[in-house]
């Protein structure tokens, strides 16, 4: 359960695809995820085990898990000054969020990108996904 966690909260929600970011493209490889839920509870995940492969209008996550891998691919579009939106397009594990959006704040500092979710709307507020996601994440090589 925890690898599914740690693959959706690299991805997030996306429309179509604004002007992209160029600092964003390429790949980053996640160096700690925390995931705290709207209880308080906090998941860390510091074992680099996920990817990120961000091109024009997506981006795909993919997470090596015990099972095998998890890939999860997003649309995403910047929605405004560093904030994207992401959409679930396409998912290995976790079908039922497939269409579901969720924006993110980033920040690219050299070659280390941090993204914290945006809180959701109070309709939304009480769903499961209105977790709090953090990432840190630092650029790689794209395989």
């Amino acid at each position: 359960m925890r690898s599914v966690l740690w693959t959706l909260a690299l991805g997030a929600p996306a429309i179509h695809a604004a002007t992209a970011d160029p600092a964003l493209l390429g790949c980053w490889r996640a160096a700690k995820i925390v995931l705290t839920t709207p209880e308080g509870e906090k998941a860390e995940d510091t074992s680099g085990r996920c990817t990120l492969r961000f091109q024009e209008d997506q981006f795909e996550s993919i997470c090596k898990t015990t099972s095998g891998t998890a890939t999860t691919t997003y649309r995403y579009r910047i929605a405004r000054p560093q904030v994207y939106a992401a959409t679930m397009a396409a998912s290995t594990f976790k079908t039922e969020m497939v269409g579901s959006t969720r924006e993110y704040e980033y920040r690219i500092d050299g070659d280390q990108l941090r993204t914290v979710t945006v809180p959701p709307s109070m309709a939304f507020a009480a769903a499961a996904s209105a977790q709090r996601v953090e990432t840190e994440a630092v650029r790689a090589p794209c395989p």
